[in-house]
């Protein structure tokens, strides 16, 4: 719910922040001597921040269904986690450009469980140590087309893919099951690869010379060989430029995720993931 409110409010503030203007659309050295930085091509490196919330499961490939995993609270999972953040951008016309982000994360840790747990097709007893891993990695690729792009304000409708990389698993005493019993330590583990379509809008203003308000949201639900998967993303942030080419930016980004499939013959899956926090930045634009 706050997610989701936070979502409406910016993507709100974006659509009011547009004024109207006679000239929608102006030449790169106008917008350059209006904000006095370019934007034909620009890197941003940084951290972020993250608040984890994460619920998996995994059937069993005879069809039994799984334990709904919360892996902060079941697993011991840190909720909270520094990684490193990746993005650039490259405008091909004045309306026109592309946005590439990347992110990755990785979480660790070991606990006596509290209640039983089917994870596959094992099952982890209360009371055994289970260390559980997650992994994850998210590339967006998205096309932005600017319907103003004047001195002062950007505004326009994205377009692309934002893929996933996910693995889970999960380690311990247990026992597994199907086409016989065994059991000892086993480790099951699950990984995940999903390209979700999405559409969104973006928005920048310039505040001041060298001082910019950016603004994006994306999100999208599909279909796609089995996977059904939904996917809304939200971030915001500010821009500071020291010189022309060189700046600072911090602001806040959240996504929420979830991935469910369902086969002809068991281990389907639910990922339910979401993500959100602080960020900080070196930025650079050319």
């Amino acid at each position: 719910m706050k997610r989701s409110a936070l979502m409406l409010t910016v993507l709100l503030a974006m659509v009011a922040a547009v004024p109207v203007s006679a000239q929608s659309v102006v030449g790169e050295a106008e917008r350059e001597a209006a904000r006095g930085i370019p934007d034909r091509w620009g890197l941003n490196l940084g951290t972020f921040w993250q608040t984890f919330d994460t619920r998996l499961r995994l059937d069993g490939t005879e069809g039994r269904t799984g334990t709904d995993v919360e892996v902060e609270t079941d697993l011991g999972l840190p909720d909270n986690a520094t990684n490193f953040q990746l993005s650039g951008f490259y405008r091909f016309t004045d309306r026109s450009r592309l946005d590439v982000t990347y992110l990755g994360w990785d979480r660790k840790a070991s606990k006596t469980i509290e209640e039983q747990i089917e994870w596959g097709d094992v099952t982890y007893d209360v009371g055994a140590v289970i260390t559980g891993e997650l992994t994850g990695r998210m590339a967006n690729v998205v096309y932005k087309y600017s319907i103003v792009n004047n001195e002062k304000v950007t505004f326009g409708f994205n377009g692309g893919v934002s893929s996933v990389w996910s693995e889970a698993k999960l380690s311990g005493e247990g026992t597994v099951s199907g086409g016989g019993t065994a059991s000892g330590t086993i480790a099951e583990s699950k990984s995940v690869v999903v390209p979700i379509p999405v559409v969104g809008l973006h928005f920048e203003m310039a505040l001041a010379k060298k001082l910019l308000w950016r603004a994006d949201g994306n999100f999208f639900a599909a279909k796609i060989s089995g996977y059904d998967g939904r996917l809304s993303e939200i971030a915001t942030s500010v821009n500071y430029y020291f010189t022309r080419n060189v700046g600072l930016g911090a602001g806040f980004s959240s996504t929420s995720l979830r991935v469910e499939k369902e086969g002809e013959h068991g281990g389907d899956f639910d990922v339910r993931l979401g993500f959100s926090g602080a960020i900080a930045y070196l930025t650079a634009a050319f």
